[in-house]
Formats: C-alpha cells, sequence, structure tokens
C-alpha cells in the first residue's frame, strides 16, 4: 500500500505530538525498562497502513537478554551492510509499500519479505523486516514496531529466521 509524502508527515508529526504529550503527562521516560530505549527513530507503515516505529531499542546481550531490537539491534548485527541510515529507512519502506511483499504470522511478530525483481537494493537485494503491533509496555501507546529488518543476501538474523508455527500467506 503506497502512502503520499503528505499523509506520512501527518502521521509521523501526529504520532510524535502524541507520543510527546503521553510522556509528559505520563512523567515516564522514553528508557524506562533495563536496557531498552523506546525512543522512535523513523516511523514506517505495515503494508496494511498500520503504525510501526522504529526504536532505538535494545542492543544485544543487554541486560540479561540474548538479542535487542530495534535501531540498537540492526546495527549491533551489521544488518545494515554499510548502507547509510538514509537509505536503509527508504529500503525498509520500499520492502513493505511494495504489493509483492510476503507476510507471515507467528505469534505477535509479522515477518515481511519483498520481492522486487531487482531487489530493494542494487547490491543486496531483497529485505526481510520483522514486526509487532503489540504496544504492551510502551510508554508512548504505540506499538513496539520493528524489530528488526536485513537484507536476504546477507546471512540474515536469528529474530526473523522462520519459526514453527509461522503462518504463510497471511496478510494482517
Amino acid at each position: 500500500m503506497q502512502f503520499s509524502g503528505i499523509r506520512r508527515t501527518a502521521v509521523v508529526v501526529g504520532t510524535s505530538i502524541f507520543g510527546t504529550l503521553g510522556l509528559l503527562s505520563a512523567g515516564v521516560s522514553p528508557a524506562q525498562a533495563a536496557g531498552e530505549n523506546w525512543t522512535v527513530y523513523s516511523t514506517h507503515f505495515s503494508p496494511n497502513g498500520y503504525d510501526l516505529p522504529l526504536r532505538l531499542g535494545r542492543h544485544d546481550n543487554t541486560a540479561g537478554h540474548t538479542t535487542g531490537f530495534g535501531k540498537y539491534h540492526i546495527d549491533d548485527r551489521g544488518h545494515r551492510l554499510g548502507v547509510s541510515w538514509s537509505d536503509f529507512k527508504q529500503d525498509i519502506d520500499l520492502a513493505l509499500d511494495d504489493s509483492r511483499t510476503k507476510c507471515s504470522k507467528s505469534g505477535n511478530t509479522w515477518t515481511c519479505t519483498s520481492n522486487l525483481p531487482s531487489g530493494v537494493n542494487s547490491t543486496w537485494g531483497n529485505m526481510r523486516v520483522a514486526y509487532t503491533h503489540d504496544d504492551t509496555g510502551t510508554p508512548d501507546g504505540r506499538a513496539k514496531g520493528i524489530i528488526t529488518a536485513f537484507y536476504l543476501n546477507d546471512c540474515g538474523c536469528f529474530a526473523a529466521k522462520g519459526e514453527e508455527g509461522v503462518q504463510e500467506g497471511v496478510r494482517e
């Protein structure tokens, strides 16, 4: 599903204002849980238009966890492969916006794999993005959002590899 730049801007501005006001009124810090930073780095949209923040997240192997999420996890695992964050975020949008993207669900986690003939990136090909709509425990009431994203010509990411219970071909 393609969205105009105006709609994206309106949603980003609206959710940023709402999130900031919610945090101020509740007196909650975006980094409330040990090792987790709920600050939104960028906003994306699922294939059906749901809000998907890419949060700073949690580093891998911190606070007793073995796998992080968000921007920190993507950087810890080297998933950008030298691609700038600006281009990587555009590739996430390309992967999620294209009608040929295939999505599956396991538990609360959606995994979408782009299927563009030339890939989302000329060097690294197509991309897989794993995310959740779950907002349990988020201080701003928005979804936890993007867990990870990586190029398929890379080795992949354990957090988004196929698991038992995956419902293939399910659309959100």
